[in-house]
């Protein structure tokens, strides 16, 4: 350390040599003896200084005259702020080092690449690191209050399994909670594991223990655990309902065969005796002819329902063709115009769209047939007397459509909900109308296996529109 400027001490706190030239030579060891009793001397009367004892540093001082000139009060006063300047500046230059360390360690906790949390005795977290307060979202929150580290658990279960931890973790014990289920304050669910480890206060005289508490997010691997488990489930259960379908499948194949040799019985018998109605008394003839009635319609039940499960087994033969829906369409309104005349109903069917050819499906005919014959039928029946139906073709660029509108008494919401669902007439049995809920069903299980769509929309009292929706022949061809 250089003096300061006006200073008497040389450098190292030597004692100044005699005024008047150089001191007389002496031996050398005397010479180093001599000068270690006067630095032992001047130490002493610094350390006299430093406690205010100024008379006994004199003292010191004027002991260690031998023959030279003793330093004064003064010298050694500026000696004493030299030595009290070095002991600031290294003082500073420790407080930097010291803060250099405590920025250099929170930088590290800050970045770490995992989720940490301090945690203090009372189970409030007072700190958290960058990636902590990002996937639990604590930033805002922390930035107000600490927040109790229960907050983040995402049911009792988990809140139970934190309070019963943090009172067993110890300096010497480390806290584990694995597959805790845990909610930020936002409310994202998140599974993670935590490793809870008590860590010294940061400052001395803290009151309580301070947790270090890291968190391994695995939610991404839960997701993909329960995923993994949802598609095994959901597999098993395909499997199983495709083996109740073909059960289901055989058995109606085989109640329908079963069922068709009676009934083929029941109704050829009441021909025979419907063609010798004049043995039969009137009474005997009616009961006669509702029994073929009876036995023709339970025969066209069975065949429906066996249409049905043959197409849903992927059974259903299909003659896939190039098809006029607008052919079919004037087909099939030929054959329902007696039961409109009935109802005094006007039935029209619109011209195709001009600009050229008619664009045709690619479908199977009687099918289409089977398909418009239901939503005319349908369209008749629940229509209201004097009222009206109508049929209109038209086409996009990837399909066909036939759209089939009436002005009768409509559905409600709940009613479409349920429209296409087998037995289910919505109602109107209790009204005059025959039938037994299967047609529509049957009208779209045809219509998806064409590779088709059926849609409906309709108001309660306005009436409804049906849109049957085919591919294109000229599409396909060109795919």
């Amino acid at each position: 350390m250089t003096e300061p400027h006006g200073s008497d001490m040389p450098p190292g706190g030597r004692l100044p040599p005699p005024a008047g030239g150089l001191a007389p030579a002496v031996p050398a060891t005397a010479q180093v003896d001599r000068l270690a009793r006067q630095n032992l001397l001047l130490t002493q009367a610094l350390d006299a200084v430093q406690a205010g004892d100024l008379e006994s540093a004199q003292r010191l001082l004027l002991a260690g005259d031998d023959g030279q000139q003793p330093m004064t009060l003064s010298q050694v006063f500026r000696l004493y702020q030299v030595e009290l300047e070095t002991q600031q500046m290294q003082l500073r230059e420790s407080q930097l080092r010291t803060e250099h360390s405590l920025d250099w360690f929170a930088t590290l906790f800050r970045t770490l690449p995992v989720a940490a949390l301090l945690v203090d005795g009372q189970g409030l977290i007072t700190d958290a690191n960058t990636m902590a307060l990002d996937e639990l979202d604590l930033r805002e929150a922390l930035r107000v209050l600490p927040v109790p580290l229960r907050r983040l658990t995402a049911n009792p279960d988990a809140e139970l399994r934190l309070a019963a931890l943090l009172p067993t973790v110890t300096a010497d014990h480390t806290g584990v909670l694995d597959d805790m289920a845990l909610r930020t304050l936002r409310g994202h669910d998140r599974w993670a594991d935590l490793r809870v480890s008590e860590v010294p206060a940061r400052e001395t005289g803290s009151e309580g223990p301070l947790y270090l508490c890291v968190i391994n997010d695995r939610t991404a691997w839960m997701q993909a655990q329960r995923a993994s488990e949802a598609a095994a489930l959901a597999e098993h259960q395909r499997d199983m309902a495709q083996s109740a379908s073909q059960a289901k499948t055989q058995l109606l194949a085989r109640v329908s065969h079963e069922l068709r040799t009676p009934l083929n019985a029941v109704i050829g018998f009441s021909q025979l005796l419907l063609m010798r109605a004049d043995t039969l008394p009137d009474d005997g003839r009616r009961q006669v002819a509702l029994i073929q009635e009876a036995g023709q319609h339970l025969l066209a039940l069975v065949d429906e329902v066996l249409q049905i499960n043959r197409a849903e087994a992927g059974q259903l033969q299909l003659d896939r063709q190039a098809v006029s829906l607008h052919e079919q369409a004037r087909q099939v309104l030929d054959l329902q115009q007696p039961l409109a005349a009935r109802l005094d109903l006007r039935l029209t069917l619109e011209p195709p769209p001009p600009g050229g050819p008619e664009v045709l499906a690619l479908a199977d005919p009687r099918r289409v047939r089977e398909v418009l014959a239901t939503l005319v039928s349908n369209g008749i029946k629940y229509n209201r007397p004097g009222g009206w139906l109508n049929l209109q073709t038209g086409h996009d660029a990837h399909k066909v459509w036939l759209a089939v509108s009436d002005s009768g008494i409509g559905m409600t919401p709940l009613q479409l909900a349920h429209l296409f669902e087998p037995f289910n007439r919505l109602g109107a049995e209790r009204l005059a109308v025959v039938g037994h809920g299967l047609g529509l069903s049957i009208a779209r299980t045809l219509t998806q296996a064409m590779g088709g769509a059926l849609r409906v929309s309709s108001q309660p009292g306005e009436g409804s529109r049906f849109v049957l929706e085919l591919p294109r022949w000229d599409r396909t061809e060109a795919a």
